[in-house]
């Protein structure tokens, strides 16, 4: 598999290129608060989901956050210990087409 230049730089936070381009189901560990920096210094709070066996989280848009509670609530209590199945997209973004990782809004079965 080659390597995107992305992996090679400082990061927290899941990105689609860490998905493979393939459907990755995991399972919510925890959710915390988190405030993400824009470019510009812009400052934003987001929902940050954690997975089991996973280091870094995925910071939720509001997209995200209402596929999620769709499948299991409004309260993030709720969310831990379910599996949901991540994926890589495209969104528009300041006139640019960019890639994004979306959650299907089927919940998965556990995996054996």
């Amino acid at each position: 598999m080659a390597t995107h230049w992305k992996a090679m730089t400082d990061r927290a936070f899941i990105y689609a290129f860490d998905l493979g381009g393939k459907d990755v189901h995991v399972k919510i560990s925890r959710v915390e608060p988190g405030e993400l920096t824009a470019a510009g210094g812009r400052k934003s709070k987001k929902p940050l989901v954690y997975f089991e066996g996973k280091e870094k989280p995925l910071a939720l848009n509001s997209t995200n956050a209402k596929t999620i509670a769709t499948l299991y609530g409004n309260y993030v209590e709720k969310w831990i210990g379910n599996w949901i199945t991540l994926y890589t997209s495209t969104t528009e973004m300041a006139g640019e087409t960019m890639e994004c990782i979306r959650i299907r809004p089927v919940a998965p079965k556990e995996p054996k």
